[in-house]
């Protein structure tokens, strides 16, 4: 429950293997291109997949998670009185209220959404493999389910998922899969 945010954490074994449990799941998919959050945790995934499939990630500084300005790497009980007051009315309504320093839901939300927008341009056919964060990915999965902004905390994420978004000749967009776990319990 750390607002890890852009704090740049990389991998720890775990992530690492989780990673390769990932990447081998996907071997056998064939990616247009990989584009990452050049976050640590997010780049060192994409390396791992990108080399079971002789491409080079590509960084994409619009991807990356949320700002959470004052609460960056810090738990509940390792804040001030005043950032704990500010971050019970946020969690009630993260539309109306900012978190100090850091980054609006609404300017969270039109900054993936374009750079989301943009790499759909860029690659019009085949596979994209897209490697974020759960605030990221929460923001494109509402977009495409009409689920309104204030309760995309709803949406639940496992680190190391795979999300699956296909989309049909006319541009339009089909959750396969969320938060989709089989893969980790593979035993590589």
């Amino acid at each position: 429950m750390r607002f890890q945010g852009r704090k740049d954490i990389p991998l720890n074994e775990n992530g690492k293997n989780q990673a390769r449990l990932l990447s081998n799941y996907l071997s056998s998919e064939n990616f247009a291109a990989i584009s990452a959050s050049p976050l640590s945790r997010a780049w060192e995934t994409a390396k791992i997949i990108a080399g079971k499939h002789n491409l080079t990630p590509k960084a994409a500084e619009g991807l990356m998670e949320m700002h959470f300005g004052n609460w960056e790497g810090k738990i509940y009980k390792e804040m001030n009185e005043t950032d704990r007051r500010v971050m019970e009315k946020w969690f009630s309504d993260p539309v109306s209220n900012h978190i100090p320093g850091g980054e609006s839901l609404k300017e969270f939300q039109k900054r993936i959404q374009h750079h989301y927008d943009l790499l759909l341009d860029n690659y019009p056919a085949g596979n994209l493999a897209v490697i974020t964060h759960g605030g990221a990915i929460k923001i494109v999965v509402a977009g495409i389910l009409e689920i309104p902004l204030s309760k995309i905390s709803r949406l639940r994420l496992v680190t190391a998922s795979l999300t699956v978004i296909l989309y049909d000749s006319w541009g339009n967009p089909y959750l396969e899969l969320f938060n989709g776990t089989g893969h980790l319990q593979l035993n590589h």
